[in-house]
């Protein structure tokens, strides 16, 4: 089972990292945004209200067919 589990993982992840990089191709700022949160949480800093703007301008995107 943990196995499965494992393998779930590494899919996810490399989804998801696919996904970062298709955007950051197309759109560089997206990559300054998400490289701004990760600062923000290195400082200890509240990132929520970051985050749901880099979540809407993704969607957004994807909607307008990124």
């Amino acid at each position: 089972m943990r196995v499965a589990s494992l393998l779930r993982s590494l899919r996810t992840w490399w989804f998801l990292r696919t996904i970062d990089r298709t955007f950051d191709r197309a759109h560089p700022e997206l990559k300054k945004r998400r490289e701004a949160i990760k600062a923000a949480q290195g400082q200890h800093r509240k990132t929520k209200h970051l985050q749901d703007e880099l979540q809407q301008e993704m969607t957004r995107l994807l909607k307008a067919g990124l």
